[in-house]
């Protein structure tokens, strides 16, 4: 192809601002790449692509990338040596982003997770993360594997495909909680407090756990703890729709006035997301937020108590019919019974 320059195109997209305008440039490159036939390139923009959409994007081309990225891998055997722990640790970001999108089948989710777990095991490396990963995925469907999972996580040993001491400490927390053993979740959240240990979504992460346990227990004194610094952590955070969904949950239960401006600085971040996962547990929180709101006689925006509670409604009414359609891929009822009020 005339003109075609792999190295300029990539030096041309990595100059882009990130998100959006840079997956654009990347997309280009890719149709480049594939009617000039170059299998090589082809796999370091995929790689790219993917790499933006989980980091900079909502996961969503991640997904449609994915396929296409192994299935070079497949037809180069060659090439797929050469990006073997790249591979790998997309299968890490890959199986996870698929927890969060009702769109893909269950069946292709086991099937990823089955090649992860194959390549893991024939270039050595511990199934550790494989187990952090499956867990996660279990916990939406089936809580029996999940425990399973995450007991088999804590046993295989931690190497370099693992996603370290702070994530793991974190991961135990939601486990622990998740399982009921309490004091095992307040230990290893101590350490990641005391030795301030931080990641991209640690302590962030660490916080909305133990938020949403002591929520689900009635316990608000103890969940005020909790909401303090998650706030300053996830407000403005695009990627952390999850816990700004538990924190209008918690400003309807103490502070809807306060819920409302908090609401108001951070309903720009649900706008244009494409994650089901994601934009479910903000829109779940909008909806008590605003119905808490109504029943103090709150209104948003000179929108009257009534305005309000029927836009609590509307969003109850969109939560179930995303909750349906995860439920029937993971085959639960996790989601329906999320949205009880009890």
């Amino acid at each position: 192809m005339n003109g075609y320059d792999p190295a300029a195109l990539m030096q041309q997209y990595r100059a882009m601002q990130p998100g959006d305008p840079r997956m654009r440039a990347i997309r280009a490159a890719i149709t480049e790449a594939e009617l000039a036939k170059d299998d090589a390139s082809l796999l370091q923009f995929h790689h790219d692509m993917i790499h933006e959409s989980v980091f900079s994007g909502d996961r969503y081309q991640a997904l449609v990338d994915f396929p296409q990225y192994l299935a070079i891998t497949h037809r180069n055997p060659e090439l797929a040596a050469e990006w073997t722990h790249d591979t790998l640790w997309m299968f890490k970001w890959i199986v996870e982003a698929s927890t969060e999108f009702y769109q893909i089948e269950k069946k292709q989710v086991l099937q990823w997770f089955s090649e992860f777990r194959r390549e893991l095991l024939k270039n050595g490396y511990s199934l550790r993360s494989w187990y952090d990963k499956r867990a996660i995925f279990y916990q939406f469907s089936d809580r029996a594997k999940m425990r399973l999972d995450y007991q088999s996580f804590l046993e295989a040993p931690r190497d370099a495909m693992s996603d370290g001491e702070t994530n793991d400490l974190d991961t135990q927390v939601r486990f622990e909680l998740q399982t009921g053993n309490r004091e095992k979740a307040l230990a290893a959240a101590d350490e990641i407090f005391r030795r301030h240990l931080r990641t991209e979504e640690v302590p962030c992460k660490t916080y909305f756990y133990l938020l949403s346990d002591a929520i689900s227990r009635g316990d608000l004194a103890d969940a005020e703890q909790y909401a303090k610094p998650l706030k300053q952590l996830c407000s403005g955070e695009r990627f952390q729709l999850e816990p700004i969904g538990m924190m209008f949950c918690w400003y309807a239960l103490t502070d809807p006035a306060e819920g409302l401006r908090f609401y108001a600085q951070n309903k720009a971040l649900r706008e244009g997301s494409r994650n089901p996962f994601l934009c479910f547990w903000f829109d779940r929180g909008t909806e008590r937020l605003f119905r808490a709101a109504a029943d103090a006689g709150l209104d948003l925006n000179g929108q009257s108590p009534d305005a309000l509670r029927e836009k609590a409604d509307a969003l109850r009414a969109a939560c179930a019919e995303i909750a349906a359609k995860f439920d029937a891929r993971n085959g639960s009822e996790y989601f329906k019974v999320s949205l009880r009020d009890d």
